[in-house]
Parts: C-alpha cells; sequence; structure tokens
C-alpha cells in the first residue's frame, strides 16, 4: 500500500474510528503527531450555560458479565426521556459497560441534535470515578480496551461546543434514572 493510499484509508473510517488510531498513535509516537479532528472544550476551559444534561450509568452482572446500562437526557427546560439498554457483545466489565452507556447517550444525542450539536453545550454526570477522571485527562487509560473506549468518548464529545464532566454519588445516579 502506497502512503497515498494508507491516508486515503484512514480519511475514510468513520470519525470515531479514525479518532481512536490517532490516539494510539500518539501513545505510540508521543505528542509530535497531532490529529486533525478538534475536540470539544473540556469543563476546566469552560463554564457557561448547559444546553442538555446527561446522566448515565452502566454496570455488568458479573464483572465480566452481562452488560447493561441506562442515561438520561435532560434539555435546559427540564424535558428529557430516559433509556435503557441491554448490551449484547460478549462480557463487559463494569467500566467497559459504563462507557458503552455514554457512548450510546452521546450517540444518540448527536443524531436528534444533527449539526445542531456544534452549538450545543453539555453537562455529563455519572457515578464512574474512572470513566469520569479518564476522559478529562486526569487519570491514564493504561488498558488497551479502556484507552479504545476513552479515545470513542472523546470523539463522541467533538461535534458538541463544550462539555462538563460532573461525578454524583452512586444513590443520586439511580434516583434519577428510576432503577
Amino acid at each position: 500500500m502506497t502512503p497515498q493510499q494508507l491516508l486515503e484509508a484512514i480519511a475514510a473510517l468513520p470519525d470515531a474510528d479514525r479518532q481512536s488510531l490517532f490516539g494510539r498513535l500518539r501513545e505510540v509516537y508521543g505528542e509530535t503527531l497531532r490529529g486533525p479532528a478538534p475536540q470539544a472544550t473540556a469543563q476546566s476551559d469552560w463554564d457557561g450555560q448547559v444546553d442538555y444534561l446527561l446522566v448515565f450509568d452502566g454496570g455488568s452482572r458479573g464483572n465480566p458479565g452481562a452488560g447493561y446500562g441506562s442515561y438520561a437526557i435532560f434539555d435546559a427546560t427540564g424535558a428529557g426521556f430516559t433509556i435503557r439498554l441491554s448490551f449484547e457483545a460478549g462480557p463487559l466489565t463494569n467500566n467497559e459497560a459504563e462507557y458503552q452507556t455514554l457512548l450510546a447517550a452521546l450517540r444518540d444525542l448527536g443524531r436528534r441534535l444533527g449539526r445542531r450539536a456544534a452549538a450545543t453545550t453539555l453537562k455529563i454526570t455519572g457515578d464512574s470515578q474512572l470513566v469520569l477522571r479518564q476522559l478529562a485527562g486526569d487519570w491514564e487509560a493504561r488498558d488497551d480496551r479502556m484507552r479504545a473506549l476513552r479515545d470513542e468518548a472523546r470523539a463522541a464529545l467533538a461535534p458538541f461546543k463544550g462539555y462538563r464532566l460532573s461525578q454524583r454519588p452512586r444513590e443520586e445516579i439511580v434516583r434519577i434514572l428510576g432503577h
């Protein structure tokens, strides 16, 4: 394969796959390699109005085991909807199920908003310290699977104007999601 063919193959990848690839290349070759896709503004850089609140929770029956999750999305008026998910893809750890639920919620909201996502801000709330701290960059993702999920979640956040991450106690998340 020629370098041009390789570049064309990379350009043809879905955004999430391309971002994951760039993330992995940066890990291998260092920060001198820059991926072209922008990222949404993280919570430490943005404190403006929130357009949507996204609350998520995931887990597994056994660790790893059958994954499950649910999320709720509320707009600024408080109107919202709750989705409960069941994962069919092999055994998942609790943390993988948390990421899969967050990804499902971000994709769902992105589809609903379409191009309006670029003007939309989010507050993302969950009880998973690992997921939220990895997304924020406070914690490393040492495991390849977790790194890929983190990168995929960052890519799913890229179309949005900005976001804040908020960890809340499990009891609060369960109360909001109704399970």
